[in-house]
């Protein structure tokens, strides 16, 4: 019989800014209690359609079905960052300039305070009504459109502004690192208390997600190397999508915003999600090169570093026309280092329309229009196999250190969670 529980578990704090998580983190776990179980199979959400608890309950419930594995489902760290996952929106203080200012150029007076504006999302993605939306939007596009009809603007006039996704539970963008540690402890807590039959040996970890998942999959590869014994991946990026961090309107409201969406013929909103990291290089918050290097898969040096702990499975497919979002020249050049380094990485480059079955590969850009489903019965099953012909290494080293620039980060396993420890280096 299938059985689905979830877990609240304390997880992680953000040691980087010296901040305790309010939140606990939550996980499900799906299985077969008829069945001997071989492995944990994480499916990692990324930001979007996959994020779906609905959807991700049918995935895990297919999975435990067909295999012999325990299927874990983590509502990592600002996972509610997006309106289908719960986010509401607001006008931080650089939002509320963004707006006042466009509207005092139009010589639009706002009758209301920006600041106390928090907008609810339809449950839907479809059109909506754009007085149920937000009130104050509906205001402005009525005065745009007086002005149109008075030939004070042009007919296709678009007011852009900029609003501010709100996580669920108070929670903000931290970027990958606290992400990571929390698919680790979710992991460590299930192999510390197993609820299901376990066969010999150690319990193999398998890895799985699209786009920011994959991503998630190859960091925690990264962080816990002797824990994670495949990743199974379909277009994460190799570097840090810097503009998903959140802070990319500090530069360019419009070029930097992580999405937007037409609310009225007149008005485009664009949007990033609450973060606390800034490019001001005087804050102590600032995202420097030293946060950025850790949080890079695509990082030569730390790649070494990973090369003297047991080596994970990779397999990943990207499209070679996935240009903005997850460069695939960056991809190919990792998976080349992995290569390199000895790894038993495999990158399918998705090259032309000839390789678009319908099916499997729908289309070629960013993602592919490709299934999980599809891609879960298509490699899990050889990667089980891979890991049943090539018993785990005994590793007795529960820890790793990354120098950065002026940073070493120091990852160790401590009573069944992971540690982050950062030791500032000397000038």
């Amino acid at each position: 019989m299938i059985v689905n529980q979830t877990y609240e578990i304390d997880s992680c704090d953000d040691v980087e800014l010296e901040l305790k998580r309010e939140s606990k983190l939550e996980f499900r776990l799906c299985f077969d209690d008829e069945k001997v179980i071989e492995a944990l199979f994480f499916i990692i959400p990324g930001l979007g359609g996959d994020a779906d608890s609905n959807y991700r309950e049918h995935l895990a419930s297919f999975v435990a079905e067909n295999f012999n594995v325990a299927v874990v489902s983590v509502n990592y760290h600002c996972i509610g960052n997006r309106p289908q996952t719960g986010a509401k929106a607001y006008f931080d203080e650089i939002d509320r300039l963004i707006l006042e200012e466009s509207c005092k150029t139009l010589g639009i007076k706002l009758p209301f305070d920006v600041s106390n504006i928090r907008i609810q999302f339809p449950k839907t993605s479809s059109a909506f009504n754009l007085k149920e939306f937000s009130k104050e939007f509906h205001f402005i596009n009525e005065v745009l459109e007086a002005k149109i009809k008075k030939k004070e603007l042009f007919e296709n006039f678009e007011l852009k502004t900029h609003l501010t996704f709100e996580p669920t539970k108070n929670e903000y963008q931290n970027f990958g690192i606290m992400q990571a540690q929390d698919l680790i402890n979710a992991l460590l807590y299930i192999k510390a208390n197993p609820p299901f039959s376990l066969g010999g040996g150690d319990l193999r970890v398998i890895m799985l997600g699209s786009s920011h998942g994959g991503y998630l999959a190859h960091l925690t590869a990264k962080i816990a190397p002797y824990l994670v014994d495949a990743v199974i991946d379909n277009s994460s990026y190799a570097k840090i999508l810097w503009r998903l961090v959140g802070f990319g309107k500090e530069i360019d409201f419009i070029k930097y915003a992580e999405c937007s969406i037409g609310i009225s013929p007149h008005i485009i909103a664009f949007f990033s999600s609450k973060t606390l990291w800034t490019s001001n290089q005087h804050s102590k918050n600032f995202f420097s090169p030293t946060r950025r290097q850790i949080r890079n898969i695509l990082e030569p040096h730390h790649l070494k570093i990973q090369s003297k702990y047991p080596k994970p499975y990779y397999v990943s497919y990207h499209s070679l026309y996935d240009t903005i979002i997850a460069p695939p020249q960056e991809k190919a050049e990792l998976y080349k280092i992995l290569k390199d380094l000895n790894f038993n990485a495999r990158l399918r480059m998705i090259c032309s329309a000839d390789e678009i079955d319908g099916k499997f590969i729908k289309n070629l850009s960013h993602g592919m229009g490709m299934s999980l489903k599809t891609l879960i019965l298509k490699e899990l099953p050889l990667m089980l196999e891979n890991l049943k012909q090539n018993p785990k290494q005994q590793w007795d080293n529960t820890s790793i250190s990354y120098p950065c620039e002026d940073t070493i980060y120091h990852f160790s396993q401590k009573e069944a969670k992971i540690v982050l420890e950062c030791e500032e280096l000397k000038s």
